[in-house]
């Protein structure tokens, strides 16, 4: 099975930076590109989770990177998930069996962590699945999850 890429985003506060290295990485790999966009948790009924039931500019940051593989060749394939971002990265990375690369976005002061135990998680996922962990801090700063 061919290895993919897959962008972690948190749809909240999508970052623009790591999607731009992921669909670079791919294109220079020649893989394709899956976006796993997470919302945060809902109450009770989930609602509309497909690509209609976005806020306008989530789906037009999601079109924004839609329209940037274009170009460059790269195929993507976006999924959307309602829950906590690090919980839900996790589940679909362990389902995938095909993963060359994992990137999320991630603060430029590696000691700050948005999500509090997602660090540990997925230093987890990394001993789990045969891909690498990336996280993208700043433009151009670009990290692996086991040296940090």
């Amino acid at each position: 099975m061919k290895k993919r890429v897959l962008l972690a985003i948190d749809l909240d506060t999508p970052d623009s930076r790591a999607a731009s290295y992921a669909v670079q990485l791919a294109a220079r790999l020649k893989l394709s590109l899956v976006l796993m966009a997470v919302l945060p948790p809902r109450p009770g009924d989930p609602g509309d989770l497909s690509l209609s039931g976005l806020k306008d500019e989530q789906s037009l940051w999601l079109g924004k990177v839609r329209e940037r593989c274009q170009p460059e060749g790269v195929d993507l394939e976006i999924f959307v998930a309602a829950g906590l971002f690090c919980e839900e990265v996790l589940a679909f990375a362990r389902a995938q069996s095909s993963l060359q690369f994992i990137i999320l976005g991630w603060p430029e002061d590696l000691r700050r962590e948005p999500y509090p135990g997602c660090v540990a998680a997925l230093k987890s996922l990394d001993r789990q699945v045969d891909g690498e962990i990336l996280l993208v801090r700043a433009q151009g700063k670009v990290t692996r999850l086991m040296d940090l």
